[in-house]
């Protein structure tokens, strides 16, 4: 099982990790990848049996496994540093693999072949939708393996009919999202272009499950929907894998830029981060029962009498954020393209990777804060209880201990961020009086950072009554 030397590269660029033999064995030895990969698969299955198994809240294995180390913890992380190491050690993906070389090999139907099957319908619907108008419905055991299952099913079908791992571009409901916010990270593989000049054929292409060619990712500026499988890296040696600044695509302009990752930034800043700020931020100061969506939520659930399960303050919270993000992105493109006679959708294509860091950078602040909070003790009795070890463990931390506001500054940092890729992508429009367009288009991080300092804000000068709240 060792490399092939077809274009062996004897000395490689000093941001190839493939050239450090410690990084090389982490992250392109067969093995090491493999048991990556089957440690997931186990906790994958392990989980969904427990939870069958332990249908009842005491079981808190499996949603620790899912809720408190898959996502959002391990993802958020690594996908704003790393880029998507997360779509790497998938174990959907990993038996899909195997599943598609004896499937039947089907090209998907153009309505299938559609990243937004995954993002808006088993995404945004499918799980925040649900999250913020049954928030427990999610969060209990049973209900979660059920989720997981659901959708492991679905996968080995989609695999072993079609080809071109089309589970992992179109139905995975983080495939999409993890493909997009990947060029917010690090890590960029590529090939060396002067060993591609001599190549007969495309080795690299050849062996890539999605078919894909990384020898024109650089070409692009776009890696599409390679999640870092390495099979490329297995059969030509002149792939290369390489540290490059945070967020290095971002700053280029994309010669095949794709509706679907910008309309990823856009949807999710709403779904996420703004109704998070909305409904587990501000709700939870003093003053949140008068905030507008807690407001209307009341008055809706007493106007329909539904049961408290039903929570349609969430619900309003996630439609206010998803409106405001459109009108706000959506509006300064359409101004920026009538007052300067430009297409609208090479505006939205342009600008709009500019709000990369917004949702990933600045979800940072959530999740490391939820770790001292929340997670680290939902993960180590989780294990504890699931594998017998013995042992318990407090949270790290309390909800409204000082020194967590320390993780705040995440949201700024994904907000200026956001505003500098912002000023340079501007450039690409060829557009005089560059300033009036660049003010235009950041109305959207403009408003999050101010959301994010109002919170700070309300929270310090309203402080709530803390209560156990999970996510």
């Amino acid at each position: 099982m060792e490399v092939s030397k077809v274009h062996f590269i004897p000395q490689r660029s000093k941001r190839d990790i493939f050239g450090i033999p410690v990084l090389s064995f982490l992250f392109k030895n067969r093995y090491m990848l493999f048991f990556y990969r089957a440690f997931t698969l186990f906790l994958l299955i392990y989980a969904i049996i427990y939870g069958f198994a332990n249908p009842t809240k005491e079981n808190l294995f499996t949603t620790a496994v899912f809720w408190s180390i898959f996502w959002p913890f391990f993802m958020v992380i690594t996908l704003p540093t790393l880029g998507n190491v997360f779509c790497m050690i998938c174990p959907h993906g990993f038996v899909g693999k195997y599943i598609s070389k004896v499937g039947l090999k089907l090209r998907p139907p153009k309505w299938l072949a559609n990243p937004y099957i995954g993002l808006i319908g088993l995404n945004i619907i499918a799980y925040w939708f649900i999250l913020y108008t049954f928030p427990q419905v999610l969060r209990h055991p049973f209900i979660t393996a059920l989720f997981f299952f659901f959708f492991t099913m679905l996968s080995i079908l989609f695999f072993f009919l079609f080809r071109g791992m089309a589970y992992c571009k179109y139905i995975c409901p983080i495939g999409s999202v993890n493909t997009s916010f990947a060029r917010v990270g690090t890590l960029w593989l590529s090939t060396y272009q002067e060993e591609c000049k001599t190549c007969k054929k495309p080795d690299c292409a050849l062996a890539c499950p999605y078919e894909l060619n990384p020898s024109k990712f650089d070409q692009r500026n776009s890696m599409a929907n390679c999640t870092l499988c390495m099979e490329c890296a297995h059969a030509c040696d002149a792939v290369k894998l390489e540290v490059r600044n945070f967020g290095n695509s971002l700053y280029k302009d994309i010669k095949m830029p794709k509706e679907w990752e910008v309309w990823v930034y856009i949807l999710l800043v709403g779904v996420i981060t703004i109704t998070m700020r909305f409904h587990h931020g501000l709700s939870r100061s003093a003053i949140g029962e008068h905030m507008p969506w807690n407001v209307v939520g009341r008055y809706l659930q007493n106007l329909f009498g539904l049961p408290k399960f039903v929570d349609m303050s969430g619900l309003v919270a996630m439609l206010m954020g998803l409106s405001i993000a459109l009108l706000l992105s959506l509006g300064s493109f359409w101004l920026i393209s009538r007052l300067y006679k430009i297409d609208y959708n090479r505006v939205f294509l342009t600008v709009g990777y500019a709000f990369a860091p917004l949702m990933i950078v600045g979800g940072l602040s959530h999740v490391l804060e939820f770790f001292f909070i929340e997670y680290y003790h939902n993960i180590v009795n989780g294990f504890s209880q699931a594998f017998g070890f013995g042992i318990n463990v407090e949270p790290l931390a309390k909800r409204g201990e000082p020194w967590l506001m320390v993780f705040r500054v995440f949201p700024f940092i994904a907000g200026f961020w956001s505003l500098h890729i912002l000023w340079q992508r501007v450039k690409f429009l060829g557009v005089n009086k560059r300033v009036l367009a660049y003010l235009l288009a950041s109305s959207l991080p403009v408003f999050y950072l101010l959301l994010s300092a109002v919170q700070i804000w309300v929270m310090l000068n309203f402080p709530p009554a803390y209560h156990h709240h999970s996510h």
